[in-house]
Parts: C-alpha cells; structure tokens; sequence
C-alpha cells in the first residue's frame, strides 16, 4: 500500500511538471522594433541555427513579458570601483513589461547573463552593476507596469560580441537571447508597448485605499542641498511627504526605504537616497502602526534633473496587495 503511495505521488509531481513546462513552453516573437541600427553580428557558427536571435531595439514578447534590450555601455567604474586587471565592465539597458493579468516577478540575479561567442556564460555582477549607475530591473512587475533598469557583468577586456540571454521561465522552455555587437548602443525607450492593461494613476492630495491602508501624498518638494551635501552634477534631489493610515484590524510594518520609490516615464526605478534624506527635516514615514494609527514624513531621492514623468510607487505586495501610482508632475 505504502509503495502505492509514493508510486502515485512521484507520478502527480511529474505531471505537475510536465503540465507546467507545456504551459510555459511559449517561443519568444518579436511584435515590434525601435529602429535599426548598424551592428556587426557575432561570427556565424557552422552548427544549424536552432533558436531566433534578436537584435537591440526588437521589443520581444514572451508569456506575459516584453522585453525590450535599448543598449549597452562599457563603464570604467572610477577610481574606488574598477574592474580587475584584464577585465571590463559591461552594462545592458533594458526594459521589462508585464502584458498579462497576474503580477510575475522580475530577478535579474536568477534570469539574466551574457554569453560570449564561444557559449561561456557569464552572471550578474554587483560591482559593474553599480559602475552603471542605475537600479536593476527587479521586484513584482503588475500588470500594465513598465520597469526600465540595468544590469552590470564582469568580463574579458578583449572579448566582444556578446549575447544577452534573459530567461523568461525557471522551470521550461522560453530563453531570449539578444544580440548586443562589438559598438556599445543607446537607443531611446518606446513611448507605447500597448499593454493590454493600464495602470491607475492617482495625484497628489488623493487618498488611496490598499490593504486596510490609506496612503496619500501631501506634497513634493525639490530642496538645494547644504554646502556638504549636495546632490550629484546633472541630478536633484526629491522630497515627498506621505501619510498612512491604518484602517484595518491587524497591525502594518512600514518600511519606506523597501516599499516606497520613484519611477520616470521610461520606468526607471529611482530609490531612497541618504545624502538627499540627511537634510530633511522631517523622518521617513516607518512606523509599526497599529490600528487606527497614523505615520507622516518625508522620503529622499535624487534624480536626474531632465527626468520626466515622474512617479511615485508604494509597493504594498509584501502584503499582498499590489501597488499603488501616484504622479508627482
């Protein structure tokens, strides 16, 4: 009886799995490109051809994701953060949509390499992405939301042509793998993916009901700096004042600096900053709120200064709960 059991039990798990990969087994397409552009491709290969390769600018539909690679540089890192001797950093520049009806998550740690011509794989790497300059695209992706971010590697100085390869599935098929050249690219990001979804933008002022909260952004200010602390050429800093309220019957951790950033129009994910924090007056709006209780202060960031369409995101999905979009311009 007993070896009835574990025979029936191994078996459900493998039709899981099977049925799982069946419904992940979803080739990427492309539905669109930004532009063309003058690329040397990676040397052909003799071996048949087994899989599309897509080039910088295709925006690339796969399950519920678009994907769309806008280019790469080649950061020096500066002084307090070069890459090793012999070695280069290169940073892609992509975006991530979400075209379906359920939020997925977005792990660059899990889902994202580079593969050089001979199929050497290489894994994200913390200090080339900081060389960068920018937030990986990561986190709950909801439906309609766009995220924009880069993504740092470690690699030979004199190896070139590389493939980025982003998988879309953990368990099944649906590998994209994007051509990136020898010439680092820039290409600016689409206005209009045409998600089937559209986010609800709230403004400032609004109150917002999610999971028992009501959060609402009284105001945004944009403060100089002192004459220690002033924000990086060609960015400024950004405060916004937030209130929340707990109205349900349970208590709420808030913790600002993992649930509360910024996002441009292009979705570039700007978060807590500490010198633009550091001369505010008030304190960040973390508190343990018990029900019926009330938190208000002020979060910093720093951002571009010819950033646009500015957005501000409570992330309320440790919760469960999705998220809440709230325009600051």
């Amino acid at each position: 009886m007993k070896r009835t059991h574990v025979l029936f039990s191994i078996t459900a798990v493998l039709l899981l799995l099977a049925l799982a990969a069946c419904q992940m087994d979803r080739q990427p397409t492309k539905v669109g490109a930004l532009g063309t552009i003058d690329q040397q491709t990676a040397p052909e290969s003799s071996a048949p051809q087994e899989k599309t390769i897509f080039e910088i600018g295709d925006i690339i539909s796969i399950n519920d994701v678009v994907l769309v690679v806008l280019g790469w540089d080649q950061p020096p890192g500066g002084e307090f953060n070069p890459p090793d001797e012999g070695k280069k950093y290169l940073v892609v520049d992509l975006m991530i949509a979400n075209q379906g009806d359920k939020s997925f998550t977005s792990s660059p740690v899990f889902q994202m390499t580079l593969k050089d011509p001979s199929g050497r794989k290489y894994n994200l790497n913390g200090r080339a992405t900081a060389a960068g300059g920018g937030n990986p695209p990561n986190g709950e992706v909801s439906p309609g939301e766009v995220i924009r971010g880069k993504v740092g590697f470690h690699v030979p100085e004199d190896q070139t042509n590389f493939t980025f390869v982003y998988e879309a599935n953990l368990i099944g098929l649906g590998e994209v793998s994007v051509n990136l050249g020898s010439t680092p690219v820039a290409m600016e990001p689409p206005q209009d993916l045409n998600l089937a979804h559209q986010q609800e933008i709230f403004q400032v002022g609004d109150q917002v009901e999610i999971s028992d909260l009501v959060i609402q952004v009284r105001g945004v200010s944009y403060p100089d700096g002192t004459d220690i602390v002033q924000p990086r050429v060609g960015y400024k800093f950004v405060a916004v004042d937030v209130q929340l309220e707990n109205q349900g019957n349970s208590t709420r951790e808030i913790t600002s600096i993992v649930q509360m950033y910024l996002k441009d129009a292009s979705g570039q994910k700007y978060t807590f900053h500490l010198g633009a924090q550091s001369i505010l007056d008030s304190g960040l709006p973390d508190d343990e709120l018990q029900p019926g209780e009330r938190v208000r202060g002020q979060i910093g960031f720093q951002i571009p200064e010819d950033t646009s369409g500015l957005i501000f995101v409570f992330d309320a999905e440790i919760f469960g709960y999705g998220k809440v979009f709230i325009a600051l311009e």
